[in-house]
């Protein structure tokens, strides 16, 4: 599990809320003090150090962060490490979420090549191999969607392999 420099992991902070902070100036807007959500509204609008405090007694979320603050606000190298490994956990995720992308396009590929492959040794049968490993070699999605809608009404190995040779042509 990746974690950053507050001991957080990843998973755990990405949540987002929309925070609108100038309506904790409007009082007709009923809120609860206690409410998590509205203690870091109140924390990120501070105007003054002793309110912060207040709010990282009563949070203890928020005291991680004011700490936090308190130790990249001071020291300009911790500043430029703390920078350094948040950008670096963020390439992570890209990277990993890039990955995680690559793999499900693979997958959908795949079940599609196997999906009319399964249709031809079915219908056409073993004379329908060589066809079946050129389909194999198919990896656009667009193309093998083409095959897949069109496929079903193919009666002869011709007119699979004019279909499926016409499909990769206009790819």
């Amino acid at each position: 599990m990746i974690e950053d420099a507050t001991g957080y992991r990843l998973t755990d902070i990405l949540e987002v809320h929309f925070l609108e902070i100038v309506k904790l100036a409007d009082l007709a807007i009923q809120r609860d003090e206690n409410d998590a959500v509205v203690e870091w509204m109140e924390f990120l609008d501070a105007k003054s150090k002793g309110v912060i405090e207040m709010l990282a007694e009563k949070n203890k979320d928020i005291k991680k962060a004011y700490d936090l603050l308190q130790i990249i606000s001071k020291d300009e190298k911790a500043r430029m490490l703390y920078d350094a490994r948040e950008a670096e956990l963020r390439d992570q995720l890209t990277r990993i979420e890039t990955a995680e992308n690559k793999g499900m396009a693979k997958g959908k590929i795949l079940m599609a090549q196997d999906a009319i492959c399964q249709y031809l040794a079915a219908r056409l049968g073993v004379e329908s191999q060589a066809l079946q490993e050129t389909v194999r070699t198919i990896i656009d999605l667009d193309t093998l969607s083409r095959i897949m809608n069109q496929i079903l009404i193919v009666t002869h190995l011709d007119e699979a392999t004019s279909l499926i040779h016409i499909s990769m042509v206009s790819q």
